[in-house]
């Protein structure tokens, strides 16, 4: 686990629902074109898994993107993501309305972005993460920097140090290694 503030390890106690954005935080940041109206995204099956970790100690997801696409709401539904909000150029409006319809106060939310605009989330939420490949000025800005890069297991990084700081990554884990089908 990476070394984190008391501070920061304190805060992260509280938190109840992660919002992620997509673009260089679930994906490598790439967008792949194919034919018309549509595109292609590649996400890590752990950042997948870990997602499904959290959820199952108790953390609801959220997904505010800039962009519409259907392979990320395809994504959403296979993770079974709680709020999903895409084609938000300005994310503030669109977060605040998340943390509001999950009852929760801004310092109970995590926000991980990647670029610029993703820090207009920042004022909003109680810990903002930023991935490995997240802008310069997005790094400077952001609590805690992942040591893995968006679409390289930073969520998961992000969800683990989330899960462990909370006292419920072993518990957790113990859950899925002992599971029955």
């Amino acid at each position: 686990m990476p070394e984190l503030s008391v501070e920061l390890k304190q805060k992260l106690k509280g938190i109840k629902l992660v919002v992620l954005d997509v673009d260089g935080v679930l994906t490598d940041g790439a967008i792949i074109l194919g034919g018309k109206d549509s595109d292609t995204k590649q996400f890590h099956v752990q950042d997948g898994f870990g997602i499904t970790l959290a959820r199952q100690a108790g953390i609801r997801f959220g997904i505010l993107t800039g962009r519409t696409s259907d392979a990320v709401k395809r994504r959403v539904e296979e993770l079974k993501i709680d709020y999903y909000e895409c084609g938000h150029f300005y994310k503030q409006e669109a977060l605040q309305a998340m943390t509001s319809g999950a009852d929760l106060t801004a310092d109970q939310v995590l926000y991980m972005g990647d670029d610029v605009l993703d820090l207009v989330c920042k004022p909003h939420v109680g810990v903002f993460v930023a991935p490995a490949n997240a802008t310069t000025r997005v790094q400077q800005d952001a609590d805690w920097v992942t040591s893995r890069k968006g679409g390289d297991t930073a969520v998961r990084e992000m969800i683990e140090t989330l899960l462990d700081a909370q006292g419920l990554l072993n518990a957790t884990e113990d859950f899925f290694i002992g599971a029955k089908q």
